[in-house]
């Protein structure tokens, strides 16, 4: 019986002993296989940021075509560059030219405030102005000013005489002279461009445009609509002509389709293909349309001309007893009338004639 007891005690202590054995191996290999299996308890990582591919460049292929050059920064309007030539000496006889050279330099600066304002186009450090007032029988040419490059930068000439007569005013015409010197000096190619088109831009984004194109009509001795020419034929009258073929593409495309043409000018493109771009239509086209709403202005603008003269013809054969009346109800009744300053002036001539 006690051997039988013994017997039974070895066997559980075997098998206890061999169950101890197994698990201390089965223990082992867990920790063995931790390391291993480790990455089933690790986040799944993040997918890295897949490049864009192409096809790769052949080595006979054509090079890439260069990045596009960057945008230039904001430009810092600047008058250190703006000069008027000091003639007080040579205009000090004449009182009224002596108190207009006196004012230039504050009529010059208000001119660029107006530019600004209007259009955005003012002066930089790198624009160099210099303006020259010219006596009469200094100006050899008949229009308002005269632009040219010289000595590093542009030259500005404004003939006294019309200023001194009040013609139109010192601000407006620096304003339009000023215009067309920074354009000769930001656009590149502009120098090259036909005359309409340098000063009739000049013109519109001065404002000064409207002066000189009454006083053209006024002083027009043919029917108003033979000022009308096609641009590449408008000799003398490439001022005029250029300022309205200027005002009909911002009548028709928007004051916005002139300055993109004039920010174009000043990126360089060629004025053709600039007017193109920026105002969807050909020269041929933009040349037809200047013409067809010239024509309507003008004959709008000048209905009453016919009416004028024959009051003025009467006051020229020495019907003043006529011509008084007329003349007088011309003014009142048509006071905004093109014609009715002139008419005025004739009325109070044959006043006190």
């Amino acid at each position: 019986m006690s051997e039988k007891s013994g017997k039974g005690w070895r066997y559980s202590a075997e098998a206890l002993a061999g169950l101890v054995v197994v698990l201390a191996a089965l223990a082992a290999v867990l920790v063995w296989q931790r390391k291993e299996l480790s990455w089933l308890l690790r986040p799944e990582p993040e997918a890295p940021a897949r490049r864009a591919t192409g096809p790769r460049p052949t080595s006979d292929g054509p090079p890439p075509p260069p990045a596009p050059a960057a945008p230039d920064g904001p430009r810092a309007l600047s008058v250190d560059g703006l000069e008027v030539e000091d003639r007080s000496g040579e205009l000090a006889r004449d009182p009224a030219v002596r108190r207009l050279a006196e004012r230039a330099e504050a009529e010059l600066m208000g001119a660029v405030r107006d530019l600004k304002d209007r259009c955005g186009l003012y002066p930089t450090a790198s624009d160099k102005v210099r303006v020259t007032l010219l006596p009469k029988g200094e100006s050899l040419f008949p229009e308002a000013f005269q632009v040219s490059l010289a000595e590093g930068g542009a030259r500005v000439e404004l003939p006294l005489e019309p200023l001194v007569l009040k013609w139109w005013t010192p601000r407006e015409a620096l304003a339009a002279g000023l215009a067309a010197a920074l354009l000769l000096q930001q656009a590149p190619g502009y120098d090259l461009a036909p005359a309409w088109l340098r000063y009739g831009l000049a013109l519109h984004l001065s404002g000064f445009g409207a002066t000189v194109a009454r006083r053209e009509i006024l002083l027009c001795e043919r029917p108003p609509l033979q000022l009308v020419r096609p641009l590449s034929e408008a000799g003398e009258a490439a001022w005029v002509n250029g300022y309205w073929a200027v005002k009909a593409l911002a009548a028709r495309k928007g004051e916005e389709a002139v300055l993109a043409w004039v920010g174009a000018l000043r990126a360089g493109q060629p004025w053709e293909e600039a007017l193109r771009a920026c105002g969807g239509e050909s020269f041929q086209e933009f040349d037809a349309a200047h013409r067809e709403w010239a024509s309507a202005f003008l004959k709008e603008a000048c209905a009453n001309r016919q009416a004028y003269l024959d009051v003025v013809a009467l006051l020229r054969r020495q019907k003043e007893s006529e011509a008084l009346p007329a003349l007088a109800s011309f003014v009142a009744d048509k006071p905004l009338d093109l014609y009715a300053g002139d008419a005025a002036y004739y009325l109070n001539y044959a006043r006190y004639r």
